[in-house]
């Protein structure tokens, strides 16, 4: 059996944060990619194998969009009357639980109930409702049965869209908008201006549960590049031999590496997707 180790170091820690079962899975996994299924006689220290998993985790968060969740956090208006935030202006946003999921990683918005977040015809909300003469229905649908076609109708879809980002834009200018800074280090949130009148809902990337994040393909193979980058760098500065006088050639490691890195990367840059962006 291929597997993970570091000498005869039986208390090793595998970090209770990864999940037993899926860690240990995916490092087997890991030490059959890069032994060959034990065809190469490679011992792999498991600690230096669970810290390159880390620190992956950490360049995914940032760089690929399936390893964090959009959600909506709800804040009552009653945690600002606290004396904790009258002193600090911070929330306490959430870590991550014992398997990986939950931590929050970047907070892209913060709304204000009482300024009329998401309210039902309040105050710049300009959808339709439906019903009347007003439901989008009908706007849509005239064209198709008053003999017009149905450009007339592609051309009041183009005058909703354009006319409704506008009321959007104007809203977020108009009602005050919430000046924030999140530390994703320290998971504090800063409320930089006024106290909020209402509730809070914040818009936020969080993590997923890590057994997720290890049954990605292209995170298996990132963690791979990255061990075999870390077996040549640092195995290679001792030169020796195995029995039978064989030597590994430690550059030709590092080089294999250091080539599917490099695809990888490119891969997750060349990944389209609507509001995610990489910047190198």
């Amino acid at each position: 059996m291929s597997e993970i180790r570091s000498g005869n170091d039986s208390n090793l820690n595998t970090g209770r944060s990864f999940g037993d079962s899926c860690l240990n899975a995916f490092l087997q996994e890991l030490g059959d990619e890069l032994t060959g299924a034990c065809m190469v006689p490679v011992n792999l220290p498991q600690r230096e194998i669970i810290n390159i998993v880390k620190r992956a985790k950490k360049w995914f968060y940032k760089n690929y969009e399936d390893s964090v969740l959009e959600n909506y956090y709800h804040v009552p208006h009653s945690v600002f009357s606290s004396q904790y935030f009258k002193t600090n202006r911070t929330l306490n946003l959430p870590g991550a639980s014992v398997d990986g999921s939950g931590s929050v990683f970047s907070v892209f918005g913060v709304h204000d109930i009482a300024s009329g977040w998401n309210s039902t015809g309040g105050g710049l909300d300009v959808r339709f409702q439906g019903g009347g003469d007003f439901a989008i229905e009908k706007m849509l649908f005239r064209g198709m049965y008053d003999g017009s076609g149905a450009a007339e109708s592609a051309a009041e879809l183009e005058y909703y869209v354009l006319n409704q980002s506008l009321a959007d834009m104007a809203r977020q200018i108009l009602e005050n908008p919430i000046s924030f800074q999140y530390s994703r280090l320290t998971g504090e949130l800063k409320i930089m201006g006024d106290t909020p009148k209402g509730d809070l809902i914040l818009d936020v990337y969080e993590t997923i549960p890590d057994c997720a994040l290890f049954d990605d393909e292209i995170f298996f193979r990132y963690c791979s590049a990255k061990i075999k980058q870390s077996l040549g760098a640092k195995l290679g500065i001792f030169k020796f031999a195995l029995p039978g006088n064989v030597e590994f050639d430690y550059d030709a490691i590092k080089d294999m590496g250091d080539t599917e890195l490099e695809s990888i990367i490119e891969e997750i840059k060349g990944d389209e997707g609507v509001d995610w962006m990489f910047h190198s």
